[in-house]
């Protein structure tokens, strides 16, 4: 259960270019998805749903806190899900790639929300084809404090995870969608005193936006809402899996290496990586990079979908080779 109250307005800003003074060159820095679950390699910008356990325990036509946003003017049509029981569980980019549009809360006493916007257009359930706008709410301090303002997300990225920010009464996301960019208020008040998203083509209830990738998300209970499931056809091999051992870093001229298995942690520089990392990358660019540049090779000791931990923390194992 939750409540649609506005918070307080906080926006974060993206550091886009940082001068080197140290380095005679640059590089140019790669990583991919991070996931729990495999996921399917999606042929079109189909929209999908966003969680690996699908467990609505609100729709948005019930309850004193949904159905105010439904039947009032603008309508908005929100869904809380609990997902797993197993940990809390994470939101990923559910489309070809999002960005950040605003982050509101975090450490000021407002309900933490999250405002994703697509980059591109996606196909929705319905068949239609528009940007997609999403506002997500409940992630605790911990996860939105780690993420910016125009920060980009691709297909089954780790963006955040559910929590109890706000009126929460236990861990889920509160989520609403809808068709078309995000209007310069990203969220208005409706007739009935509830805080909406606000989209340039209107909010529309989850059904009709999203597909439903039963090879990734797991069915607990839909509140009776009936989904489109995602065609066997609409959806390509499975993302390669890896497992322990040693790698080299082959197809990018430098590698970020984070603090965790998902591209909202921490980059570590140059003086954060081991000395034996530290001297594989002088020795091969004469530079200190900040990352693992090509050539470098290293021991996985844990594996998280594409992402591998090693001595001087994670990498996106897409661009290396088993050796």
């Amino acid at each position: 259960m939750c409540m649609n109250r506005k918070p307080y307005k906080k926006e974060y800003t993206m550091l886009l270019f940082r001068k080197k003074e140290r380095a005679a060159s640059f590089f140019l820095a790669a990583e991919h998805f991070s996931t729990e679950r495999k996921i399917n390699i999606i042929k079109r910008n189909l929209l999908i749903y966003p969680t690996a356990a699908m467990n609505i325990t609100q729709r948005y036509d019930s309850g004193y806190s949904h159905a105010p946003c439904s039947t009032g003017s603008p309508p908005d049509f929100p869904i809380d899900d609990a997902c797993s029981s197993e940990g809390r569980s994470w939101f990923y980019c559910p489309c070809d790639e999002m960005k950040i549009k605003r982050i509101y809360g975090v450490g000021n006493g407002g309900t933490n929300t999250l405002f994703l916007e697509s980059t591109s257009k996606v196909i929705f359930a319905d068949g239609t084809e528009d940007y997609c706008s999403i506002l997500v709410m409940h992630s605790d301090d911990s996860d939105l404090s780690r993420l910016k303002k125009n920060q980009i997300f691709r297909r089954g990225e780790r963006i955040c995870r559910e929590g109890t920010d706000g009126f929460a009464t236990g861990n889920h996301f509160h989520i609403s969608a809808g068709k078309g960019k995000f209007r310069s208020s990203v969220w208005v008040e409706n007739s009935k005193g509830q805080w909406v998203i606000n989209t340039k083509n209107s909010a529309f209830k989850p059904e009709e936006l999203f597909f439903v990738d039963k090879a990734f998300t797991k069915i607990i209970s839909t509140a009776g809402i009936s989904f489109r499931p995602l065609a066997e056809n609409e959806s390509s091999d499975k993302a390669k899996t890896y497992t322990k051992g040693n790698y080299c870093v082959t197809k990018a001229s430098l590698l970020n290496v984070r603090t965790g298995p998902g591209t909202s942690y921490k980059k570590k520089s140059y003086g954060e990586l081991t000395g034996n990392a530290r001297k594989q990358i002088y020795k091969l660019t004469k530079n200190e990079a900040d990352g693992y540049v090509k050539g470098v090779k290293f021991t996985v000791s844990e594996t998280d979908g594409s992402w591998g931990k090693t001595p001087s923390g994670w990498v996106c194992l897409d661009y290396c080779t088993r050796i």
